[in-house]
């Protein structure tokens, strides 16, 4: 996770190479306030290749006791002109927004010029903002060449939706808490416009959009540097995810008969793996390699995790050693 780095001069001379996307001055003169610190760091990858044309390497600071929800993302920053690897970086973010006794994490990955990811951060790697020693990372190759219609995630108010064009058919998926709408294409003065009948529309500029849903008032969405992580365990081929919090908790669940199960408990301290369970009528049993029971069980019910106001479609039950933590999840193959 955590691993000793070349010193901070040598760092900055690296990250000078790379140019970090910046928005333009404000139109009337004034400067901007900058955070006052920095996360310094590197991201590398094991393969022998260099990076795709036009890549972007994507950073974020997140509260990991807020996982899941809007507020998670305390900083982020897009880098271009990548040398390397491994890839130099400078995230800034802004202390006022840190949380006593915070536990906080760092999110990557590297897309090519049409957005499609390349390499992510398949694990946590834990960060304490504010420490002298930079921060090094490996990540790994997304499985498969990269496909056109990989969801891109945007940001819309504090929503996170995937975005899934279909050019051929001349559509789009979009994809909004667990939910599936099937937009056609429409016409559209500038830009690309997709809509349906029951009032839902999706409009993109660039790297901006406007989300319309039936009954709502449209709100402003922007291209996010990395997807929700319900969207990464759908990538990784689980049917179900599973959260909770006090002490924070995640669990996926693969498909077939035996499938694998994966947990990470109170804060991603203890990792959980059940190399095959077995299905029964409620969920999921079977142990770990040291022989510890585990179980999961899911119910389709409107649940709430207690930290937000998302609801999800299912409640989830782990249990881990005659300890049971409580939450919610989702389906992800429907």
């Amino acid at each position: 996770m955590l691993r000793p780095l070349l010193t901070s001069a040598c760092l900055l001379g690296l990250a000078a190479c790379q140019s970090p996307i910046t928005a333009p001055p404000p139109a009337d003169g004034t400067s901007t306030p900058r955070p006052a610190a920095q996360i310094q760091g590197r991201a590398s990858y094991l393969e022998r290749i260099a990076p795709p044309p036009g890549a972007v390497l994507s950073v974020q600071l997140v509260d990991l006791q807020l996982a899941d929800t809007p507020a998670a993302v305390i900083a982020s920053a897009d880098f271009r002109d990548l040398k390397g690897p491994p890839f130099a970086f400078a995230l800034p973010y802004d202390p006022s927004k840190l949380r006593p006794n915070g536990m906080y994490g760092l999110h990557a990955g590297v897309r090519d010029a049409q957005g499609r990811l390349w390499f992510v951060i398949d694990t946590q790697v834990p960060v304490t903002p504010g420490a002298a020693a930079p921060v090094e990372f490996r990540m790994v190759r997304v499985t498969g060449e990269p496909a056109a219609a990989t969801s891109t995630p945007w940001q819309c108010g504090d929503q996170r939706v995937g975005a899934r064009f279909d050019t051929p058919a001349r559509g789009m998926m979009l994809e909004i808490d667990g939910n599936t709408l099937h937009l056609a294409q429409a016409p559209a003065a500038s830009g690309a416009r997709y809509a349906d009948a029951a009032g839902n529309a999706f409009w993109s500029k660039g790297d901006e959009a406007t989300l319309t849903l039936a009954g709502r008032a449209a709100v402003t969405c922007r291209q996010a540097s990395q997807g929700s992580p319900w969207d990464a365990a759908r990538a990784r081929g689980s049917v179900f995810r599973g959260l909770g919090t006090e002490p924070g908790w995640t669990v996926e669940i693969g498909a077939g008969p035996t499938p694998r199960l994966l947990a990470e408990l109170d804060y991603g301290e203890r990792r959980i793996d059940v190399v095959q369970a077995s299905r029964t009528e409620e969920g999921y049993v079977g142990s770990t390699a040291e022989g510890l029971a585990v179980s999961l069980t899911t119910k389709r019910e409107v649940c709430n995790d207690g930290m937000s106001d998302i609801r999800y479609p299912a409640s989830a039950t782990l249990t881990v050693g005659g300890r049971t933590y409580r939450g919610c999840g989702r389906f992800l193959t429907e």
